[in-house]
């Protein structure tokens, strides 16, 4: 990954490869991102194909020690992906931009935890480089869902609001506030059920929620038989 700061017009950047994370490491999906270390694989490098190029370019358009914003760009199955970020200290949010806007992904520094996401220059830490790429691999896991089955994921949103109803409440499809009590018993069914169908567990069950939704709205033609 190569990150480049703007700084007094003085543009400088680290050289992270995308392929030394994918390569030499294996990452463990059963757990929550906050929680996950990256293990060394000990017996020999994973030669599995993700479709993603070597390198991630994240660019930093503002940054301190309590925040930074700022973009990244990277190709994926022949298409060119861009999102936008923001990290604090104890928070990363990832939005897509293309090619399809709208997916979001986010991760929360664990309770207790002395690695923060940025460094005191405003840079992203290790730690928080790491979790731009669980983010990036949480947005490729829906892209792929939409792209493929966008059915299977109407239909699970259309049962969660059918629950919902049973119960006595009263929802309106995809207005949702993932902030509210409602919308958070709502995230919390969807990660689970999509943890068990998809067989992937989300960073962000909330940032699941506003995808879902995001995707009904901005692209119901792709929803349709």
């Amino acid at each position: 990954m190569r990150t480049y700061c703007q700084t007094q017009n003085v543009i400088s950047f680290i050289l992270f490869s995308w392929s030394d994370l994918l390569n030499e490491f294996k990452i463990n999906h059963d757990m929550p991102a906050s929680k996950q270390q990256i293990e060394k694989e000990l017996n020999k490098p994973s030669k599995a194909n993700t479709g993603a190029s070597n390198d991630m370019q994240l660019f930093l358009e503002s940054s301190t020690s309590l925040k930074a914003k700022g973009k990244l760009q990277l190709t994926y199955l022949n298409e060119q992906f861009e999102g936008s970020f923001i990290a604090t200290p104890n928070l990363i949010k990832l939005k897509t931009i293309q090619p399809f806007k709208g997916m979001v992904a986010a991760v929360g520094l664990e309770e207790g935890s002395l690695s923060p996401f940025l460094q005191s220059n405003g840079g992203l830490s290790k730690v928080g480089q790491q979790q731009i790429y669980f983010l990036v691999f949480d947005i490729f896991h829906l892209y792929n869902l939409f792209r493929l089955k966008p059915q299977a994921l109407l239909a699970l949103y259309q049962e969660a609001l059918a629950i919902l109803k049973k119960k006595g409440e009263v929802v309106e499809f995809g207005k949702i506030d993932p902030s509210s009590d409602l919308g958070n018993t709502l995230a919390i069914w969807l990660h689970t059920q999509v943890k068990q169908k998809f067989k992937h567990s989300y960073c962000s069950p909330k940032g699941l929620l506003y995808s879902f939704q995001n995707l009904l709205k901005l692209y119901a033609d792709y929803f349709k038989v």
